[in-house]
């Protein structure tokens, strides 16, 4: 017959507990996060530091499982499960926290900002002109990415690839339009 609910949340087994909690038992979820969330903040910390950011990283991580783990999806091991979530929210922080100090990257260091607005609109152009002769499989996700703000996990959804083939193909597209822009800008005077 079927166990109630303070067996499942003391059981020692976490398929028990994921089992119990895709049946609707709140406790399972809060003894999966009583019992992992000491070595998920663990990881957390040797990614991230001590600090604001690693207990942020815990709590995406959290909430990311909290809505996979209703879902039907076999998860053989549990902790192993929860470690590589807590790994991606910590890295994930660290990148955004990362672009926001220091800009996006495909920005290109000017001496002095377009004085003008017919000088802005001038750089504008030579960007864009730019931007569309890269080839499709740079373009797209760099357009994805830095005019429309698009996450680069996202980019591989809508394109149907692999987050780290996107990855590679971002970096990849910002140094061939940094090689490309680079003569340009300064026979324009700009660099």
């Amino acid at each position: 017959m079927g166990r109630d609910m303070t067996s499942v949340a003391h059981s020692s087994d976490d398929g028990s507990l994921l089992a119990a909690y895709r049946a609707g038992q709140a406790s399972a979820f809060e003894a999966l996060v009583r019992r992992h969330y000491p070595g998920m903040l663990r990881i957390a910390e040797r990614r991230c530091g001590l600090g604001a950011t690693a207990d942020d990283a815990v709590q995406q991580a959290l909430i990311r499982a909290h809505r996979y783990l209703r879902g039907t999806t076999q998860i053989d091991n549990v902790a192993a499960w929860l470690r590589r979530v807590v790994h991606n929210c910590a890295t994930d922080l660290l990148n955004s926290e990362r672009r926001q100090r220091v800009g996006y990257e495909l920005s290109i260091d000017l001496p002095a900002p377009a004085d003008s607005p017919l000088e802005r609109q001038e750089l504008k152009a030579i960007v864009a002109e730019a931007i569309g002769q890269l080839p499709d499989v740079y373009r797209r996700p760099l357009t994805m990415r830095y005019l429309y703000g698009i996450e680069a996990r996202e980019i591989a959804a809508r394109l149907n690839e692999n987050i780290h083939s996107v990855k590679s193909r971002l970096a990849r597209g910002r140094r061939e339009l940094r090689r490309r822009l680079e003569p340009v800008l300064r026979r324009a005077g700009y660099v």
